[in-house]
């Protein structure tokens, strides 16, 4: 654990059993990051390292209630629950990403560009192990899967029932409609994936519209600005006047939805 300390790791929670139910425990500050390296570590020694672009609450969440298919959340709530059943500490850390890492305009994604170099050189015991190939150390298939790609239809669709249920609005300002973007309002803001990514936007029917990029250093709040160019233009264009209200859901991190 002293190698994650020494980086900048810092203990944001921790893991308990109650009424035998699998709980965590977070700092609440913590527990709305996104684009985070995280780690379980049992009594010191580190067990399981993993990134999430999503809240980390929301990532712990599915270790607590793993769907049926999702075969590294129900290794890993076994992992949890046996630890703590032999008395073991299962302490919750996180690497933050303060977004100011940047390589020319591009943002440096901190948790991407660690995570597979620390699974190799750790090998936590969790994550699975290493084989040799070659001569040379290769982590293998499981080891180096995202930990998020596994999410299947079940949680997707578990995601979307979460998010469906929350709606958020912009007024059509002027420069949208002749530019091609817009500003998203704060209290949405955590719904959106990080600064450079990718935004489906799909029309009410679920229709794709376009791509567009997600852009959190336009403003001062980090609210995300979602730059759509000409084919976003074009569709306010056809389908709203200046001064309309625009209402919109989230059905992903990187998928928009609007009405």
């Amino acid at each position: 654990m002293d190698r994650l300390l020494k980086i900048g790791f810092i203990k944001i929670g921790y893991w308990e059993l109650q009424d035998d139910q699998l709980h965590y425990v977070m700092t609440e500050s913590f527990t709305d990051g996104c684009n985070n390296l995280y780690a379980f570590v049992c009594d010191g020694e580190v067990k399981y390292i993993g990134k999430t672009t999503r809240l980390l609450k929301k990532r712990m969440y599915h270790y607590k209630r793993p769907g049926a298919t999702q075969s590294t959340n129900i290794k890993n709530n076994a992992n949890i629950r046996d630890a703590l059943l032999q008395s073991m500490g299962v302490d919750i850390l996180v690497l933050p990403d303060n977004g100011l890492m940047h390589y020319g305009q591009f943002h440096l994604n901190l948790a991407a560009g660690l995570e597979d170099s620390m699974i190799k050189i750790i090998n936590p015991e969790w994550n699975g192990s290493t084989r040799i190939t070659g001569g040379d150390n290769i982590l293998s298939t499981k080891s180096i899967i995202d930990d998020e790609s596994e999410i299947l239809s079940d949680e997707v669709s578990e995601e979307m029932v979460i998010l469906e249920s929350k709606d958020y609005t912009f007024n059509m300002a002027p420069t949208y409609w002749k530019r091609g973007f817009f500003n998203v309002s704060v209290a949405s803001s955590e719904e959106f994936s990080y600064d450079g990514d990718k935004l489906t936007i799909v029309n009410h029917d679920g229709s794709v519209i376009l791509t567009a990029i997600i852009n959190r250093t336009a403003n001062r709040t980090k609210a995300p600005r979602i730059m759509g160019g000409t084919g976003l233009r074009n569709f306010f264009q056809e389908n709203y006047k200046v001064d309309d209200v625009v209402s919109y859901r989230m059905l992903s991190m990187n998928t928009m939805q609007l009405y």
